[in-house]
């Protein structure tokens, strides 16, 4: 294969990862659906072999499995998955906590605070979905602060898992208000450099799971 095919299939499977990924994020491919090499390369317009790289990607990244006759199945957030993936959160962002304090800057508290602004609007016109994006880039964005980069990607990628087991949940006008009002305290503890607060303080907003009042 030359270097301009091998590029070509990048792109494609690129593209078709992208989009399979949309759909299992959006709930359109629910928990235990198969996928199909043959069908979402007629679906994409490609061939089997771009739709390949995407699915192996997608496993890779553990948001495919494999089921009981090797096909390839969308991941079941669980409760007990969920469980595990709150306790991941919280050992990666509350670990990023002292560093931020010690390295943020202004324009990090310029970013989180843009970023809580855009929450209170998302919230006021009921915007659930923008919402939740808003507060993945908000926890990012927290985390970012204290410039671990590896930090940053580890939680990325758990990003999926979170917005994963977030489908079919209720986001309430007056829960998003509620966070909103629990980042505010979030910057306002990382802007006086309040370590052991910020950390326990972020450790509690994680860990808590019931509607915010």
């Amino acid at each position: 294969m030359t270097t301009e095919a091998r590029a070509s299939t990048a792109t494609k499977a690129e593209r078709v990862r992208r989009a399979v990924l949309d759909d299992i994020m959006s709930g359109a491919l629910a928990a235990g659906s198969p996928l199909d090499e043959v069908v979402l390369a007629e679906q994409h317009s490609v061939s089997r072999t771009p739709v390949r790289e995407a699915l192996r990607r997608l496993q890779s990244d553990g948001l495919l499995e494999t089921g009981p006759r090797r096909q390839l199945l969308v991941v079941d957030v669980s409760p007990e998955h969920r469980r595990e993936i709150t306790t991941l959160r919280v050992a990666l962002e509350a670990a990023a906590t002292q560093q931020a304090c010690a390295t943020r800057d202004d324009d990090d508290l310029d970013r989180l605070e843009l970023l809580v602004l855009k929450q209170r609007r998302a919230a006021d016109a009921a915007e659930a979905e923008t919402f939740l994006r808003l507060d993945e880039e908000f926890h990012l964005a927290l985390a970012g602060a204290a410039r671990m980069p590896t930090l940053s990607r580890m939680l990325a990628q758990l990003g999926a898992f979170v917005r994963l087991g977030r489908l079919g949940e209720a986001t309430t006008t007056t829960h998003m208000r509620g966070l909103v009002r629990e980042h505010e305290h979030l910057v306002s503890l990382l802007r006086s450099r309040s370590a052991d607060t910020l950390r326990s303080t972020l450790t509690t907003h994680i860990e808590r799971t019931d509607p915010r009042a």
